[in-house]
């Protein structure tokens, strides 16, 4: 019992998309569900995921971080900043997930006699690293079904993501400014190696074909083989690094919707819920079971991919569990040493809350003039 709790706790999304799906399949006559799921997508996350594993592995992300952190002087509020920035513009090429995996347990360390900055930089951090993954179709989970699903041009993308990318970059670095700035009491650490140096280029020969692959210049299939023969080869431990779990949440909600989208009565009743409201649904959907599956399911009411892009981008900000890379951050901050959760969650709920109404205003208000212009 106490395995399951454990497990619970730590796949909670992978579990409630199991049970829907599973619920769902009781309500419809029994189909090739398979037929359902979105192969493309999946295979091409994980095919990232084996890439971004490979540069954790060889201690790039460490190596570049102990690079940039020489340059902090030995303040906080200039670490801060840097720390917070390596996770927005890590995120771009990483995933929000990988830049907070990476960097927050190093803001953690070096901020270990500065309790309140430390969860200051941390929300910042978490916030960073979800806006920042916003900008590129493989920056997340969700943008690399949303693109791949409805077949979106580069320029449909961009045109969408750029703006609210550099506005919500420009609020992150105003939050930084309130970072207190005293004298470290930990020195950064600039003396991390690269790690299987050898390796390194090809990691990246493998991410420039996923990139081909998500802009539609090879083919999936290619692309998959080309990746499992090189691991297979390299590193097989690099098929550890994988999520598998976010793997079957995708597969789960991919049952889930195919079904409930076969009952007309239910289908019907969601498009005219969704219809003409995409973006503001997606956002309050994410705060409850985040943006990851908020995609997934409402992506099969709504021919509107732009807005949902945005829904699911911003609604990532919010409430804790509205990305799971936030509950990553939470994670690490729990782990230090009298962490204090329920401050935590009042300052992160407040600055995400607080971005999410000023940038949803942004998006709702000013984008489309922008986009007009």
């Amino acid at each position: 019992m106490k395995a399951f709790a454990e497990f619970f706790k730590r796949e909670f999304i992978l579990v409630i998309a199991g049970a829907a799906a599973l619920v769902s399949c009781m309500l419809v006559p029994v189909t090739n569900y398979i037929n359902y799921i979105d192969t493309d997508t999946i295979g091409l996350l994980f095919c990232l995921m084996i890439a971004v594993a490979g540069f954790r592995e060889s201690s790039v992300l460490a190596f570049l971080s102990g690079k940039l952190l020489g340059r902090g002087k030995g303040k906080t509020r200039k670490t801060g900043m840097i720390l917070v920035f390596i996770s927005f513009f890590t995120a771009l090429f990483f995933t929000n997930d990988v830049a907070l995996i990476a960097f927050v347990p190093i803001t953690a360390a070096l901020f270990a006699n500065h309790k309140k900055t430390m969860s200051y930089v941390i929300i910042l951090q978490t916030a960073a690293a979800n806006l920042g993954s916003m900008l590129p179709p493989f920056g997340n989970p969700q943008n690399l079904y949303l693109y791949s699903h409805y077949e979106m041009s580069p320029k449909e993308f961009f045109g969408t993501t750029v703006p609210v990318f550099v506005f919500g970059g420009l609020l992150i670095f105003l939050l930084c400014l309130f970072i207190k700035n005293e004298p470290m009491d930990a020195e950064s650490r600039s003396d991390v190696k690269l790690s299987k140096k050898s390796y390194i280029i090809m990691y990246g020969i493998l991410f420039v074909l996923c990139l081909l692959s998500v802009f539609k210049v090879l083919d999936v299939i290619v692309v998959f083989a080309s990746v499992c023969v090189v691991a297979i080869i390299i590193d097989p431990n690099l098929f550890v690094g994988v999520d598998y779990g976010l793997l079957l949440t995708f597969g789960f909600f991919f049952i889930f919707v195919g079904n409930i989208s076969s009952i007309p009565a239910v289908r019907g009743f969601t498009q005219h819920l969704v219809s003409g409201r995409e973006m503001s649904a997606a956002v309050i959907v994410s705060q409850f079971i985040s943006n990851v599956p908020t995609a997934v399911m409402l992506s099969g009411f709504t021919e509107n991919a732009e807005a949902l892009v945005l829904g699911t981008n911003i609604g990532g900000l919010g409430t804790v569990i509205a990305s799971l890379a936030s509950v990553i951050s939470f994670r690490v901050y729990m782990e230090t040493e009298d962490a204090k959760p329920l401050r935590y969650l009042v300052a992160f709920s407040l600055i995400n809350f607080g971005l999410l109404a000023v940038i949803y205003a942004f998006s709702e208000k000013i984008l489309p003039m922008l986009r007009f212009a």
